[in-house]
């Protein structure tokens, strides 16, 4: 038995969750009234349902095959079948590695079998085991679950928010709408999709981690269990975002001690030149373990590379394409398109080669990070002074690094532009701060 997607009973148990949800939240506004940034709150919430409602009706409708999406809610009805089937079964195909044996194990004629090419790659189908506790939660409603969906996106978006608004570099309007109100963000990561988890997990973990280290916070057991369970989360989803985020943060609280002997010349010295030591014996420790074949012998490059070639070849991926030209995939070649493939990830697609209204938002966005990049490099006054300036706060630090690293993952492996603009969603909001982000001695030149 399929689920219906639109049905009557589908939409009153939907209205009943928007009903539930924004009770709930009306309830913890009132409850903080008082504190200036709750004001966009419920905002925040009601944009996120929004844009996961198009993207859920999107799918389901505008697009004939359904996508991913319906095989996501496919199978977790599946799961849920199997739930009430058997609850240890289902238990256990939670906490499996799908297989083609699992499948025949666990589920019948009478649960239903879930698509078996989402069931055969355990990154997707691992978002059907964590929208299956929706499906039960929601008596499988599409509409209830790509509300439950959205909600957990605005309390995620919410969660960084709150986190960075007390950065003071940035014009806080800027923040307010890079952390809760970028359209193509909200719309490709607020309904039933991977991307929604993935930027998801990402905001809290940061959230977690960035008052730890920037703030002095004390670790708390609830920010752990956070910060464990979300990377588990991420682990199973895109588990190559945990080195995209760890690598800035080291290197960002590199900085942040530099600063804290700063004042003693020759305490900051030895520190670079301890630096600079550890990087070179890591450069060259690596280099012998590989013995220099830095891609064929690296997992994480050759799962790259295999991306790359999937999303450029696989015919059964529709949509407007872009094509790097890239044709050598070797360690130079990467290289050779890692600028390339940056700026494609930060700018495109660009406005002329917008073929939807998808793509026309997104080009609009991109529109808007060329004139804030023009200024940064342009209209910020003395270059060298600004970019001391950069050296000075870890967030724009993280921000940059972070975006070099995931942009040349985005760029280099999406090849089609639907693709692009959810794989650079997380990004998003650190480009944007970082290009806006200005010295309060420039603040006069700002336009």
């Amino acid at each position: 038995m399929k689920p219906e997607l639109f049905g009557t009973l589908d939409l009153l148990i939907g209205f009943g969750w928007i009903i539930l949800v924004f009770g709930v939240a009306f309830w913890i506004y009132l409850v903080n009234s008082t504190k200036k940034h709750f004001r966009w709150y419920l905002p925040n919430l009601g944009f996120r349902i929004l844009f996961g409602l198009l993207f859920g009706a999107a799918y389901a409708i505008v697009l004939t095959e359904g996508g991913d999406t319906i095989a996501y809610h496919d199978g977790a009805f599946k799961l849920s079948q199997l739930f009430w089937d058997s609850p240890s079964e289902y238990f256990m195909e939670m906490f499996s590695t799908p297989g083609s044996d699992t499948i025949r194990e666990h589920f019948n004629e009478e649960t239903g079998y879930p698509p078996s090419w989402i069931y055969r790659e355990p990154e997707s189908f691992f978002v059907c085991k964590i929208i299956s506790i929706f499906s039960l939660l929601s008596f499988n409603s599409y509409v209830a679950m790509t509300i439950m969906a959205s909600t957990f996106s605005a309390f995620a978006s919410w969660r960084l928010f709150k986190t960075l608004k007390r950065f003071d570099a940035c014009p806080k309007w800027i923040i307010i709408v890079a952390t809760m109100f970028v359209p193509t963000v909200a719309f490709w990561c607020s309904g039933i999709s991977k991307d929604t988890f993935v930027l998801g997990a990402f905001y809290l973990i940061f959230s977690y981690l960035y008052p730890l280290f920037i703030y002095k916070e004390r670790l708390k057991l609830s920010s752990l269990l956070g910060i464990l369970f979300f990377g588990f989360i991420l682990y199973h989803l895109r588990s190559f975002m945990l080195l995209a985020i760890a690598l800035p943060f080291i290197i960002a609280l590199l900085f942040r001690w530099a600063k804290l002997v700063s004042e003693n010349v020759v305490l900051l010295y030895v520190y670079r030149v301890l630096i600079a030591f550890v990087m070179i014996i890591s450069v060259i420790g690596y280099v012998q373990f590989t013995g220099g074949s830095i891609v064929e012998e690296n997992e994480l490059l050759q799962e790259v590379v295999v991306i790359q070639k999937d999303f450029a070849q696989n015919k059964t991926y529709t949509g407007y394409r872009y094509d790097l030209g890239i044709d050598d995939y070797s360690a130079w070649g990467m290289i050779k398109a890692t600028p390339l493939a940056i700026i494609t990830a930060f700018y495109r697609p660009f406005l002329w080669e917008a073929n939807s209204a998808f793509l026309l938002i997104s080009g609009l966005e991109s529109m808007l990070l060329l004139f804030l990049t023009f200024r940064f490099f342009f209209l910020s006054g003395n270059l060298i002074k600004h970019l001391k300036f950069i050296g000075s706060k870890e967030l724009l630090i993280f921000s940059i690094l972070f975006a070099l690293i995931l942009g040349f993952f985005v760029g280099f492996t999406s090849g089609l532009f639907n693709v692009l603009v959810r794989f650079k969603a997380p990004i998003m909001v650190f480009i944007i701060i970082f290009f806006a982000s200005r010295n309060k001695e420039e603040k006069k030149l700002n336009i």
